[in-house]
């Protein structure tokens, strides 16, 4: 199998990671701030420092754990915005940030405010920062599309915020923490999400987020802490306060390992791969007439395109079972970009590669686009299914009524 669906998770994983997760879950025992773990002994805290350094921020237990980006997205999103709050966010927002804000703006009055993107997802940081109104408590945008792989310029976003000192910022960084160096100290980010089985090679079930220190929100859920078991209330310290319950050690653990894998490399190297490898399929692609190609040379390894008179599912399903090549297809989690892109209705075929991507794959890939385009009048749609109509970020005014 040919596996281009890595912007949904990573594979396959370094054999590292697969033997350090035998290794833990054969030799490890007890559990994080409970039995005999300590600071001095807990491999969750030294993970907590690899993040921290991995996002260049001051304090590692500002790195609060999760099961994934959507948790983390949720509990942030739950936990900061009040009753009449406003958010600035974007027209690539995943779901996991889309429907939390659309939920909170029935159930909270909170106003919401999206900010279009071009045809390739780019976002114009000078319409974040027009967007701001006086009631903007959270503007929140995704670091990189999963639909087109387009990295936005969030420090000069985070920049211009220091301007609005009751504005915090949130990223998500589902799609770029492990494939670009991510240097909160220029972003200014209060709040990044990050998830652990994409491009930090981790395994599903584990994500987390960065605090700022001096801010304070609601945590999702309280109960056990393994610590100060006799309040009947949560505990304020970090990053108890955030994480009740048993935490999955094996999953955080097998960050450990990514990460060394990911420093072994280098980030900026697997950027630059990244990115040389996207620009190769993108001119192969180009090649073609039929094909409309969605995306530009990019870090996150993703290019989305379509071609003329198929609907991407179906393309998908013919490079899957005829190819062995597995792909992504359709709105992606994603559905207000398509709008800006021209990918309405249906959305469009992503391919995401990664750092073990070979050059035999993509031979193999553009080999049987071309195969498809050679053959193109015998397997064009015949009849397009109708469908109802896609979101639009239009549907909501300016104070997001």
């Amino acid at each position: 199998m040919i596996y281009f669906d890595n912007a949904s998770t990573s594979f396959p994983k370094p054999v590292e990671v697969i033997q350090g997760v035998q290794s833990l879950m054969e030799n490890s025992s007890g559990n994080a701030m409970r039995t005999t773990s300590t600071e001095k002994t807990d491999i969750v805290f030294e993970i907590r420092k690899k993040i921290a350094k991995l996002f260049n921020v001051k304090f590692p237990t500002s790195i609060v754990f999760t099961s994934n980006s959507t948790e983390s997205l949720n509990t942030i999103i739950e936990g900061y915005l009040k009753p009449g709050d406003h958010v600035v966010s974007s027209a690539i927002e995943h779901n996991s940030v889309v429907r939390p804000l659309v939920r909170l703006h029935k159930e909270r009055n909170i106003a919401l405010s999206w900010v279009p993107v071009n045809e390739f997802g780019l976002i114009n940081p000078n319409d974040v920062i027009e967007a701001i109104t006086e009631k903007t408590t959270l503007v929140i945008i995704n670091h990189a599309s999963n639909v087109t792989g387009t990295i936005q310029d969030v420090e000069s976003i985070g920049e211009q915020l220091q301007a609005y000192p009751d504005v915090k910022f949130l990223i998500d960084a589902s799609q770029t923490a492990g494939h670009i160096p991510i240097d909160n100290q220029r972003i200014k980010a209060d709040f990044i999400a990050f998830t652990g089985h994409k491009a930090l090679l981790g395994i599903s079930g584990v994500g987390g987020y960065y605090i700022n220190p001096e801010i304070k929100i609601r945590p999702l859920k309280v109960g056990g802490t393994g610590v100060l078991s006799e309040l009947l209330v949560q505990p304020e310290g970090m990053p108890l306060h955030y994480e009740s319950g048993t935490l999955n050690t094996i999953g955080i653990g097998a960050l450990f390992y990514g990460i060394n894998y990911i420093d072994k490399f280098g980030i900026e190297n697997i950027s630059k791969e990244l990115i040389e490898k996207t620009a190769q399929v993108i001119e192969r692609l180009g090649s073609f007439s039929e094909v409309k190609i969605y995306s530009q040379k990019n870090a996150s390894g993703i290019v989305s395109f379509n071609i003329d008179g198929i609907i991407p599912s179906r393309l998908s399903t013919f490079l899957s079972e005829d190819a062995n090549i597995s792909t992504r297809s359709g709105l992606m989690c994603a559905p207000f970009i398509h709008e800006f892109i021209n990918t309405n209705p249906f959305g469009c075929v992503r391919i995401s590669m990664s750092h073990f991507t070979t050059q035999k794959e993509i031979d193999t890939f553009v080999d049987y686009i071309a195969k498809v385009i050679h053959n193109l009048p015998e397997i064009r749609n015949i009849n397009i299914p109708k469908v109802y109509s896609n979101p639009s970020i239009y549907d909501f005014n300016e104070e997001g009524a």
